[in-house]
């Protein structure tokens, strides 16, 4: 019969080559610098088409907020661009008297050094005939674990035989490889193998396997690859929930304009008063504002405001349930995916080696790889492209924020910070709240308790005075005879 058609060539490795980056944004010469002498009240705009924002003048000096306004050329085309923060009926007179300039002493804490204790490197080891005894008892634990004859292991090695072999165990043996000094041992030993110890001779067996290592390290890719797959897949799935949940959250943007009202008129006719908006690192810090009394925070008394003038806000945080999760797992998503993409390709670049096509009919590992790696490559494809749309999705809502330049774990755990420190200073007000009316409530029964004890005393007193006061009887007024 005719020989069968040769197999189509395998479709090009992923990663082949990264596209050039696209340009940062922000290059080109700095913007200028905003027009100087401004008077107080007068518009601060120098972007054509933005309103201009008119600086406060509080009543008395207040705290000043230490946030970074957003540039003005950032502004059009964000969330901030619409925001009418001068319409924020804000509580004027509280402020002040909360948040007065007042000179009080701070204390400097300064946190411990830590003390650092270096790990003892390994020992040497003391050679005992050609391994040293620690990594002879090391592989001889290993193998313990290992219930097949050692010809039948080194065969599941050659075809890559996921039945036979355990994940654990392979990267394991990964770690056990020998270095180059027990190479050149094991190679020159010219006694009888059975004279060998157990190490030794395990250690033989896999030396007499072609292209080891590479071929190990595509074992354990192949052994890993549907868990490592399905992780890094629900990652890109939490990360896009995350910045779907903070896009339709319009009551966070709610309360980024209450705060950009309260700090505008806080700051004053400062540097950092009449701000378009600011960085969203400053949210975090809201609680660093004490009052006057140093008794609560500007967070505390924010929460308070918004719960009694904006009450339908302040449940925002229970709409961004995603973004914690999101936080953690987009810190290291993109690298992660990479390091995928670069081990796929590493299985291309061994699959096409000369040895596997020279020795096609004796050693099926060749076979095995690439009918791997198609597989491997079309699910790397669909991750790639899910990965792709939530950046896109990302890049989109940082720059409704004006935060293009944050990384997708900062932007959202500043995010994640600040509702979680909201929800719990709102807790904390309800708590207070209650234990005041559980305080009045005690002073009010205990007055009227009060008030009892004197009705009932005074009733005693005259209800005394009624039985000891009895009329006597009065002497005949009729002349003596």
């Amino acid at each position: 019969p005719p020989p069968p058609p040769p197999p189509p060539p395998p479709p090009p490795p992923p990663g082949g080559g990264p596209p050039p980056p696209p340009p940062p944004p922000g290059q080109g010469p700095p913007p200028p610098p905003p027009p100087a002498g401004l008077k107080p009240g007068q518009g601060n705009a120098s972007v054509p088409g933005l309103r201009p924002k008119e600086k406060k003048q509080p009543g008395k000096r207040v705290k000043q907020l230490h946030w970074i306004k957003l540039n003005e050329r950032k502004v059009p085309g964000t969330i901030w661009e619409s925001m009418k923060d001068e319409e924020i009926g804000l509580e004027i007179e509280q402020v002040e008297t909360l948040f007065g300039v007042k000179v009080v002493a701070k204390d400097l804490h300064k946190d411990d050094d830590l003390d650092s204790s270096n790990n003892a490197g390994p020992r040497r080891k003391k050679a005992v005939i050609l391994l040293s005894a620690n990594r002879s008892q090391t592989i001889g634990v290993l193998l313990s674990h290992l219930k097949i004859p050692h010809d039948d292991f080194r065969k599941a090695i050659m075809s890559l035989d996921t039945r036979t072999l355990q994940p654990n165990f392979v990267v394991q043996l990964m770690r056990l490889l020998p270095t180059d000094q027990e190479v050149a041992a094991l190679q020159s030993y010219t006694g009888p193998k059975e004279d060998l110890g157990v190490a030794e001779r395990f250690l033989f067996e896999l030396l007499c396997i072609p292209r080891l290592k590479p071929r190990l390290q595509c074992f354990v890719f192949i052994l890993e690859f549907n868990a490592r797959l399905h992780d890094l897949s629900e990652n890109v799935e939490v990360f896009s929930y995350a910045i779907h949940d903070i896009k339709r959250c319009t009551s966070l943007v709610k309360v980024l304009e209450i705060v950009l009202a309260l700090g505008n008129y806080m700051n004053g006719q400062g540097p950092k008063g009449g701000a378009y908006g600011f960085k969203l690192e400053f949210l975090t810090k809201l609680a660093d504002t004490k009052t006057s009394d140093n008794k609560s925070t500007l967070l505390h008394y924010l929460v308070d405001y918004i719960h009694r003038k904006f009450p339908e806000y302040i449940s925002f945080p229970q709409e961004l349930s995603n973004v914690e999760i999101g936080a953690k797992v987009s810190e290291n998503i993109v690298d992660e995916i990479s390091k995928f993409k670069k081990e796929i390709k590493f299985i291309y670049e061994e699959m096409n080696k000369p040895y596997y096509k020279s020795n096609a009919k004796t050693d099926p590992c060749g076979s095995k790889l690439e009918q791997f790696y198609h597989t491997a490559y079309r699910d790397m494809e669909v991750l790639e492209q899910n990965k792709k749309e939530a950046l896109a999705m990302y890049k989109e809502l940082s720059k409704m924020y004006g935060e293009e330049e944050l990384k997708p774990d900062e932007f959202m755990t500043y995010i994640h910070q600040f509702a979680q420190s909201f929800k719990e200073a709102h807790n904390e007000n309800v708590r207070k709240k209650e234990e005041e009316e559980r305080v009045r409530a005690r002073r009010e029964q205990f007055l009227k308790q009060m008030q009892e004890n004197e009705r009932l005393a005074e009733q005693r007193r005259q209800q005394k005075q009624m039985a000891g006061g009895k009329p006597q009887p009065q002497p005949s007024k009729d002349p003596v005879k």
